[in-house]
């Protein structure tokens, strides 16, 4: 199943997001950010439309493996009220950022404290029946899990394209990771900079890997900024027999 991401029309309302979104696709993404945080918006309103739906949690203010345990703490807490909203919204996908430190000295404290966090992030899940899937990052020296190789427990995976094309270990992440990918971010860049672009607008080889895509059950999210480009992809997509 293809999806779109409400990041699109991140200027809109939430319902006409959804509406757009109705029109393009089954499934939308909700980020749940701006006009579209679900802490804000009626839940309710999604039931108005025909649409599975999948849900990213905040970016702002959350922190997994923040070196201040109260943060942490908290941040593990929005996870669990953003959980009991997937569940409001029949959605069995929430996506999370694995989180960031701001010098390179307290790196390997903040990946203990991401350890931890995956441990309970995995109690949410068990508790809840929502799949918490940890997002990989762009290359970005602040960010945690940038690269293949880190045990996420028994939490999901979304695997995010583009960012994984900034790190230059696209082929890496699919070789030694492509079994445990639970959910796809699909958006385009020239390596340089997450750019959210359509796909063919940068130097992404989706054909390559287009057989995956195919095989893969997971829901394959178009993560792009704005509807024209959401379209593009699409039509990318369709192309390539991906569905």
């Amino acid at each position: 199943m293809i999806g779109v991401s409400s990041f699109a029309f991140y200027e809109l309302p939430l319902t006409e997001a959804l509406e757009k979104i109705e029109q393009m696709s089954d499934c939308a993404e909700i980020f749940s950010e701006g006009m579209h945080d679900l802490f804000r918006e009626g839940r309710e309103l999604a039931f108005s439309y025909d649409l599975k739906y999948t849900v990213h949690a905040p970016s702002t203010d959350l922190n997994l493996s923040s070196l201040r345990e109260p943060i942490r703490l908290a941040s593990l807490s929005v996870v669990k009220q953003m959980a009991d909203i997937c569940n409001d919204l029949d959605s069995d996908i929430l996506v999370v950022h694995p989180g960031y430190f701001s010098y390179p000295v307290d790196m390997v404290n903040a990946q203990k404290a991401f350890e931890k966090s995956v441990a309970e992030l995995s109690e949410i899940s068990a508790n809840t029946g929502v799949r918490i899937c940890i997002e990989n990052m762009p290359k970005w020296d602040c960010f945690i899990f940038r690269d293949p190789g880190i045990d996420l427990g028994d939490n999901g995976f979304t695997f995010d394209v583009g960012h994984a094309n900034t790190s230059g270990n696209l082929n890496d992440f699919l070789e030694s990771m492509g079994d445990l990918i639970s959910h796809f971010h699909l958006h385009d860049n020239h390596g340089d900079v997450d750019d959210h672009f359509f796909i063919g607008n940068g130097n992404i080889d989706f054909v390559s890997f287009s057989d995956f895509l195919k095989k893969c059950k997971a829901i394959k999210v178009i993560e792009n900024k704005c509807e024209e480009d959401v379209l593009r992809s699409l039509n990318a997509l369709k192309m390539m027999g991906v569905k």
